[in-house]
């Protein structure tokens, strides 16, 4: 199990734009959109992509001013568990 808490910093005028860019992203989940363009996510590693890449696209996304990892928690153990 591979989680990344990211804080993203969208251009306020450009938030709609980069919520609909990030629900089509593998392994993201939106949390919460505080006023002034910062979103709250968590990224997961997925079957179709690692967080890390994802993490590479949002950085690229038309919008995205910064994105930066907050939290981050990786458990080898679960991800044995699921394969079992």
């Amino acid at each position: 199990m591979n989680i990344c808490g990211v804080l993203i910093h969208a251009n306020p005028s450009k938030v709609a734009n980069v919520l609909a860019a990030l629900g089509e992203l593998p392994g993201v989940d939106v949390h919460e959109t505080p006023p002034g363009g910062r979103i709250v996510t968590t990224i997961e590693d997925t079957g179709e992509a690692l967080a890390l890449h994802t993490l590479t696209q949002i950085h690229r996304l038309d919008g995205i001013v910064a994105a930066s990892l907050v939290y981050h928690h990786f458990d080898p153990a679960a991800d044995a568990g699921a394969a079992a």
